[in-house]
């Protein structure tokens, strides 16, 4: 039996206005009236109730009847039921003819109103679990598997193996209660879309920000299913979405959770997805950047500075920027800065003279010249 009488009250008192003020009751399913707009009558019995739990009729009492049913007072009496269950009676004062439809409406007005509560129950529970699975899973404790079985058997899903660890963050920071709602909106839409599946992802809100752990299609296939939640989030313009590498087993997960964490931690697009060849390099440099790199790319960075002034630092960096992403194509990176192919040149030459790295191998330049790119950002061009 659904247990409402904690909402009957709200609902009683809110809707009394809606039929003139008029006395209206609910009662439970051992006819004891739960709710009530006169509020000296709750926890006493009915008995019109107790014959619509028995008979799952409705049940009028006029004056005349008052002496068969003590304590109760003119009116209809109509049963509640909530997915072909009777769950309990709700009931209106007034045995005029015209209050029969008003009755009726009641009724569906309850019924409705109660149903939408127990689905919201519903899925606040589900929440709760799915939350819970997610941070057993994201701790990746082999000793807790049997308590991951439970909690999936209860809602049900069946990660699969092997599976990707999602994050998205909102990429300027709201109020939390504000984010939170967003990100609930964005996890309703996903199921509604079928975007997420629920019978295979497990998916929930961790420390501000949405993490999904996506089970991946078996080798071979394409992930359309990562690609449509890619697309989602992209067309939120407000959020972005990282993607680890593939998680094989269990353990495996801590590992991606870091690697998301990092990834959505960098500077870039709204999409960083670690299967991205270029974002691999970046994520690869920013790792070396926060375990020890910072001092080395500040001191380059200053080297650069030193000699140049801030403005034309930033032009030979934005073009050396633009050259790397062409892979070294002199023609493409001029065409996309709108120089001659001398004039790019030079830039460069003259960069890796700034810096000393003239007799350093191309791998070299690269590799010192893309920490500066994550320790001092520039904007891109298109």
């Amino acid at each position: 039996m659904l247990e409402f009488s904690s909402m009957a009250q709200d609902f009683v008192e809110a809707t009394s206005s809606l039929v003139g003020g008029r006395t209206i009751n609910i009662m439970d399913r051992e006819g004891t009236i739960i709710a009530s707009t006169e509020k000296e009558r709750i926890g006493t019995f009915h008995q019109g109730a107790a014959e619509v739990i028995a008979t799952g009729k409705p049940v009028l009492i006029e004056t005349k009847d008052l002496p068969r049913y003590p304590g109760a007072k003119e009116g209809y009496n109509m049963p509640i039921f909530l997915k072909d269950e009777l769950i309990g009676v709700v009931g209106i004062f007034g045995c005029e003819e015209q209050m029969l439809n008003v009755a009726n409406l009641l009724k569906v007005y309850v019924t409705q109103h109660f149903a939408q509560q127990a689905m919201a129950q519903k899925q606040n529970v589900e929440s709760e679990v799915r939350n819970r699975l997610l941070s057993l899973l994201l701790l990746g404790d082999t000793g807790q598997m049997e308590t991951i079985y439970q909690l999936s058997a209860l809602i049900p899903v069946q990660l699969v193996f092997p599976v990707k660890v999602i994050m998205i963050r909102a990429c300027k920071r709201k109020n939390t209660r504000e984010q939170m709602n967003h990100y609930t909106q964005l996890f309703q839409n996903m199921m509604w879309q079928g975007t997420l599946d629920r019978s295979r992802d497990v998916f929930g809100i961790q420390n501000n920000d949405c993490i999904i752990i996506h089970s991946v299609p078996r080798q071979g296939k394409g992930d359309e299913a990562l690609d449509k939640i890619i697309a989602q989030v992209v067309r939120e313009e407000e959020l972005c979405i990282a993607v680890s590498g593939t998680c094989a087993r269990l353990e495996d997960i801590p590992g991606g959770m870091k690697e998301s964490n990092t990834l959505i931690s960098m500077e870039g697009g709204p999409v960083r997805n670690l299967e991205n060849s270029q974002v691999k390099i970046q994520y690869l440099l920013y790792k070396s950047l926060i375990h020890g790199g910072t001092k080395y790319a500040e001191m380059l960075y200053r080297k650069l500075t030193a000699s140049q002034d801030a403005r034309q630092a930033e032009v030979l960096l934005m073009t050396a920027r633009i050259y790397y992403q062409e892979n070294g194509s002199v023609q493409k990176a001029s065409e996309r800065l709108h120089l001659h192919k001398n004039t790019l040149l030079y830039r460069m030459k003259r960069l890796f003279q700034l810096l000393d790295l003239e007799n350093e191998t191309p791998f070299t330049r690269e590799f010192l010249i893309r920490l500066i790119f994550i320790y001092h950002p520039i904007d891109d061009i298109t």
